[in-house]
């Protein structure tokens, strides 16, 4: 078993040899992108629920508007994230809500769209990629890329750092892991799951670990995982997942 995984190493490195020396992570990530079909994302409106609550994401011509869905006792919210800022309805009329909340309220929908879109926005002007290996993952070959943020463009958590492992075969995501420090600093180790086609669209369920704080290498958080030092936190599922096109 150990020498299939070296032959496909092996291959893998040779094919990236032949193109230039460093592989180039734009070129790969490029790639995961297209195979999730972020371009179709680009064209429609993603609806999903999650942990019970109903999430909405429609894009057009460079606009996007985000839905959440709540309901607050007999009332009924509507969190909205778009283009022009955010804004929160209660029962139809718009709240005047001080900026502090809205900040927190906006970033909290935003997180949600964002992981559940993966890997849509990676080719932002605020993005950087970074190689950092070929490596395996029960016995499968993946690209490791880091991405950063850059201050300007990168949004409040630009100082997060995330790892994406790229199926090397199909250029799927399968693995990612990411630092975060908001209230607290931690580490967190995603096994996607449940991939499914939506209309051209890829949506994916996670395995959702969690790290001590004492690991703080990311590309080395697969390895723990293969190991079984990783604690499984929770299921990430998009429930009621669908997609329709413009």
């Amino acid at each position: 078993m150990k020498k299939n995984i070296l032959l496909l190493l092996s291959i893998v490195l040779l094919a990236i040899s032949c193109d230039s020396n460093q592989p180039d992570p734009r070129t790969i990530m490029d790639q995961a992108m297209k195979v999730h079909g972020t371009d179709v994302t680009d064209k429609g409106e993603l609806s999903f629920d999650f942990r019970g609550i109903p999430y909405t994401a429609a894009r057009k011509n460079g606009a996007y508007t985000y839905k959440r869905h709540l309901m607050i006792g007999a009332d009924t919210v509507v969190d909205q994230l778009s283009n022009e800022g955010f804004s929160r309805l209660k029962n139809g009329q718009k709240l005047n809500l001080p900026d502090s909340l809205s900040t927190r309220y906006a970033a909290s929908v935003n997180s949600v769209i964002y992981f559940a879109q993966l890997p849509y926005s990676l080719d932002g002007e605020a993005i950087n990629l970074k190689y950092i290996a070929l490596d395996t993952i029960n016995e499968k070959a993946y690209h490791e890329i880091q991405v950063t943020f850059k201050e300007e463009g990168g949004g409040e958590d630009h100082e997060d750092v995330f790892m994406y492992w790229v199926n090397a075969q199909d250029s799927f995501i399968d693995y990612l892991a990411y630092s975060y420090c908001e209230e607290e600093c931690g580490y967190r180790f995603r096994e996607s799951e449940n991939r499914r086609n939506l209309n051209g669209v890829i949506v994916q369920d996670y395995n959702n670990y969690k790290a001590s704080e004492h690991d703080t290498d990311l590309s080395k958080l697969d390895d723990l995982f293969e190991n079984g030092k990783l604690v499984k936190l929770s299921d990430i599922d998009l429930e009621r997942a669908s997609f329709s096109k413009n």
